[in-house]
This record gives C-alpha cells, sequence and structure tokens, in this order.
C-alpha cells in the first residue's frame, strides 16, 4: 500500500493537483486523498483506475519499476525497436561502455 501512495502522490505533484483538487476531481470528499496519502484508510482498485485516469497516466506508467523514468525509458525502447540489427549491435556496444 505505501508503494501506490508514493506513487499517486509523485503523479500527483507532476500533474500540479493539491490533494483536494485531485479528490474533487475524481468525485470524492475534498480530503479523500489526504487521508489516503496519510494511510487513514485503504484504497480500492476502483479508485486506484480512476485516479490514473485523472491523473492521464496509463496502467503502465503507474506499476512501472521506474515510474519517474517511464517515458525516456519509453521512448528509447520504441526508437530502439525500429533500428537495424546493425544499429542494435552498435548501440548496445555504446551502452556497455557507459556503464
Amino acid at each position: 500500500m505505501k508503494d501506490l501512495v508514493q506513487r499517486i502522490a509523485y503523479f500527483r505533484n507532476k500533474a500540479k493537483l493539491s490533494a483536494r483538487e485531485l479528490s474533487l476531481q475524481i468525485d470524492k470528499h475534498g480530503g479523500y486523498i489526504n487521508k489516503l496519502e496519510s494511510k487513514d484508510f485503504n484504497l480500492s482498485a476502483a479508485a486506484l483506475l480512476e485516479i490514473v485516469d485523472t491523473l492521464g497516466i496509463g496502467v503502465a506508467e503507474f506499476f512501472a519499476d521506474n515510474y519517474a523514468t517511464y517515458q525516456q525509458d519509453k521512448e528509447l525502447n520504441d526508437t530502439f525497436k525500429g533500428l537495424s540489427g546493425d544499429s542494435k549491435k552498435t548501440i548496445l556496444d555504446l551502452m556497455k561502455n557507459l556503464k
């Protein structure tokens, strides 16, 4: 639960929404998100999906291992997929040398 709450707070702040604003946008009382982030009550799956939708992110982004860099990782992966085999090998060799 702690990880879910941290993710909600991260994406809420990224969307520049106060806890009250997000609460009202998902048709909950004004203190709903604040209580949730204070760990005063549990979150239902339906409410979580509504929060994710309201924040304008996908479920994959919300649950990504590195959610703070999800967009960059996705762009890198999408770009990499379109490369030829030789280009992929060159990029992989370069990446190995960056470590």
